[in-house]
C-alpha cells in the first residue's frame, strides 16, 4: 500500500513529497510504467501484471526527487493484492535493489526533515503531512 510524506520548507514554503511503494509493470519493450493502485490504470497494465515496486525518494547530493525500483519480481504478479501478498513471501523469486541515486550513487531518503531546501537554500524541510493510498 503506497504511503508518503509531504515536506515543506520553513522559509519559502516549497513542498515536495516522498512516497512508495508504488506498483509498476513493464510493457512489451521492457519500459516501466505505474500499474495503478489499488486497480490497474489500463488494460495494458492488467494484462502485464505487477512486476515490482518503486519509491520516490530524495537525493541530498543532487537535491532532487528520484523514482527508483526497489523490488522486482522475476515473474509479474496478478494485481496489486497479489503483488502485496507476494512481496511478503520470501519464496517468491525477486530482486531487491539498494536505494541509491541513479545519477550520483548517494543513498536516497524518504524522511528529509531538517535538510536544506534546494529552492531557497535558506530554510529546512519540515514534515507537513502524511498520506496512505
Amino acid at each position: 500500500m503506497p504511503f508518503g510524506y509531504d515536506w515543506t520548507c520553513d522559509n519559502c514554503n516549497y513542498t515536495i513529497r516522498t512516497s512508495g511503494l508504488w506498483e509498476f509493470y513493464r510493457d512489451r519493450l521492457g519500459l516501466r510504467h505505474r500499474y495503478g493502485h489499488p486497480t490497474p490504470k489500463s488494460d495494458e497494465a492488467k494484462r502485464a501484471g505487477v512486476k515490482g515496486f518503486t519509491g520516490v525518494l530524495y537525493c541530498t547530493k543532487c537535491r532532487q526527487l528520484r523514482e527508483i525500483v526497489v523490488y522486482e519480481f522475476d515473474q509479474p504478479q496478478n494485481g496489486s493484492m497479489g503483488a502485496c501478498m507476494s512481496f511478503s513471501n520470501p519464496k517468491i523469486p525477486h530482486k531487491e535493489y539498494k536505494t541509491v541515486c541513479d545519477i550520483c550513487g548517494n543513498h536516497l531518503k524518504d524522511r528529509i526533515g531538517n535538510i536544506c531546501c534546494p529552492k531557497c537554500g535558506k530554510g529546512k524541510f519540515k514534515e507537513s503531512g502524511r498520506f496512505m493510498s
